[in-house]
């Protein structure tokens, strides 16, 4: 069961980095058929393939917001007017802002 937490968990944040919720919905159906379709299932009662499947979909659902999180997270140095580098930050956008002004 850790093991299924696990992947599935991992399985969330690769797709919440890189797609659309809209991927979750194949995505469950994916995992019903890999708890289905599992061996080690095929002794045990539908109950508890239910719950392995209840528990894989939360997992991935987990995962996605995680990775959902973590994809736009992107920390930026904060620039203060004591950096000997402010004053040539400004002056390249703003020449860049009127370049493209004029081009436009």
């Amino acid at each position: 069961m850790t093991l299924l937490v696990i992947v599935g968990v991992l399985f969330g944040i690769i797709l919440g980095q890189f797609f659309k919720c809209y991927v979750l919905i194949p995505a469950c159906g994916l995992a019903l058929v890999f708890v289905l379709a599992d061996p080690a299932h095929m002794n045990s009662n539908l109950l508890d393939s239910f719950l392995h499947f209840v528990v894989l979909t939360t997992t991935i659902q987990i995962g996605y917001v995680v990775g959902l999180v973590v994809g736009n997270f992107h920390p930026e140095p904060m620039r203060s007017k004591q950096d000997p580098h402010f004053d040539e930050i400004l002056s390249t956008h703003a020449e860049t802002s009127a370049r493209d002004r004029k081009a436009a």
